[in-house]
């Protein structure tokens, strides 16, 4: 009952963080998500759920303290904590005014006051994603976290950062993201690049997965990134911000299923192997378990970005936005696609292909209760890779009503 009592505390606070638009109900409903995803992680995690919990109650209380120190200042400033208004003076540039008439100091001036305000908001988002150097405590909470706890996080709560970034910072602080947007870019690439190679090189399933977030959402920042960068408003532009905003739109819901579908693969895994899930414990699953290894291959295959199946529309759309945007950045991004091929391909090869491990020659395959209840996240791989005006056909006009406005 605990359990399940904190998974609604959970989820509400996912609610009322994707739905509020004054940043004093917004931020409360952030924090609140925190308390319940501590306690799942601590209460009924792995072995080492004591210290993956502490870090990460630690890294995501000092990046909110810091985005609410920079909304402090921004109320004192201006008075609203209304996002629309905020954005609004964003665009103007009526906030930066505000900012250094009431806070500036000495020869701090607008551009750097409204910049160190920034880093701020930036720091609370970037951990939450996370994007590198903040991302460490993601692999061990990720980990150690119970599967449904798992799936949670990965599947909603990391896009918590994606959407602040989008709802908040774009809008918001245009112009500073639009200075450090190549040092952004490059963060980006890292995130990307670095995550692929890290989750290459682990031998935990659930790690090797955790990484792989790192990197997916990565080529979110990617879109957002290249964004904030180009400020033209030529038609060629107007269409590469659309591509690139559809595309991490897509990526965000992509990820969320894919990702949480994987981690119930392993879960089940896990139970039906006594807590194993090592990507050497295994070894021709396949052969005692056709159906499983079937399933989780069109997931994995999904997570690679297999054209046909959900993961290649939002990731090509991103690229094909980001390409004439941030060219070199896009270009480099692109070694991620091929170090996540080879992790993926991996996981095939040692987990369910190669000579049979004889202590698994009676594990039993997927129930038919299971399969059911998996059968939505497959087919929906499938209609999402095959018809993505699905979803498309919902955001587009949002993203065009962004791109027209000119809100960011």
């Amino acid at each position: 009952p605990l359990y399940f009592a904190l998974v609604l505390f959970l989820q509400a606070g996912l609610f009322g963080t994707f739905t509020a638009l004054n940043f004093f109900h917004w931020f409360i409903f952030w924090e609140l998500s925190l308390i319940p995803a501590f306690f799942l992680i601590r209460l009924w995690g792995g072995p080492m759920r004591t210290s993956a919990a502490t870090q990460f109650f630690l890294y995501t209380m000092a990046g909110s303290v810091a985005l609410l120190l920079a909304f402090l200042a921004i109320f004192l400033s201006t008075g609203k904590y209304d996002f629309i208004e905020l954005a609004d003076m964003g665009r103007n540039g009526s906030l930066n005014a505000a900012l250094s008439n009431e806070l500036g100091w000495k020869e701090l001036n607008s551009g750097p006051l409204s910049l160190i305000i920034f880093s701020g908001a930036f720091l609370g988002f970037a951990v939450k994603v996370p994007l590198f150097p903040f991302h460490t405590w993601l692999p061990s909470a990720y980990a150690e976290a119970p599967t449904g706890t798992s799936m949670l996080l990965t599947g909603v709560m990391s896009k918590m950062g994606v959407y602040g970034f989008l709802r908040i910072l774009l809008p918001i602080f245009p112009a500073q993201m639009h200075w450090i947007s190549t040092p952004l870019l490059w963060l980006a690439v890292i995130s990307i690049v670095f995550s692929a190679s890290a989750a290459f090189a682990q031998r935990d399933l659930k790690r090797m997965l955790a990484y792989s977030s790192i990197n997916h959402l990565g080529y979110c920042l990617l879109g957002i990134f290249a964004i904030a960068k180009f400020t033209g408003i030529a038609t060629a532009s107007a269409t590469a911000k659309s591509a690139a905003l559809n595309g991490v739109f897509l990526q965000m819901f992509n990820h969320g299923l894919t990702a949480a579908t994987l981690f119930w693969f392993v879960g089940m895994t896990e139970q039906r192997s006594g807590g194993l899930r090592g990507l050497d414990d295994f070894g021709g699953l396949r052969k005692v378990m056709p159906v499983f290894c079937g399933l989780m291959g069109i997931a994995l295959f999904s997570s690679l970005g297999l054209p046909g199946l959900n993961g290649f529309i939002s990731e090509f759309l991103i690229f094909r936005g980001a390409f004439p945007l941030a060219t070199w950045a896009t270009a480099l991004s692109a070694l991620g696609l091929l170090l996540t091929a080879v992790f993926i391909l991996t996981i095939l090869q040692r987990v369910f292909n190669g000579p049979l491990n004889q202590s698994w020659g009676k594990m039993p395959d997927l129930t038919l209760k299971e399969r059911i209840v998996l059968l939505p996240a497959i087919a929906l791989m499938f209609v999402l890779g095959i018809y993505p005006q699905l979803v498309l056909g919902v955001i587009n006009s949002t993203v065009v009503r962004m791109v027209r406005e000119r809100t960011f």
